[in-house]
């Protein structure tokens, strides 16, 4: 009798325990799904990363923060130079956005940097 007590109760524990996790669950995953999306100013940065890209082969995108920041490695000073030429270029034309940030690749021996 009272073994069954017991497990009626912890029943209704584990129901109302569920029954709160649910929202919970939801609010979440909705959160989360939410953060997957770019704001205007990473669009704006990778929109102008794809067409300067071309004209500068020699790099590859590290990242683009919030605020559209880019952040690129380098093969050679040349590719660094046009990349940043090419994203200067873009800014008169547009928005502004923060100044890219460029490393040289490891092992290339591209020199400079911003």
């Amino acid at each position: 009798m009272v073994g069954n007590k017991l497990f009626e109760s912890l029943d209704e524990i584990l129901k109302e325990h569920t029954r709160r996790m649910i929202p919970m669950t939801v609010l979440l995953v909705t959160a989360g799904c939410a953060a997957l999306a770019n704001t205007p100013a990473q669009d704006l940065a990778w929109s102008r990363w794809t067409i300067c890209r071309a004209r500068a082969s020699g790099t590859d995108i590290k990242t683009v923060q919030l605020d559209g920041r880019i952040s690129f490695v380098y093969s050679g000073a040349g590719d660094n130079q046009a990349m940043l030429a090419c994203l200067r270029q873009a800014a008169k034309d547009g928005p502004a956005l923060p100044e890219p940030v460029s490393e040289a690749r490891i092992g290339t021996g591209g020199s400079g940097g911003m």
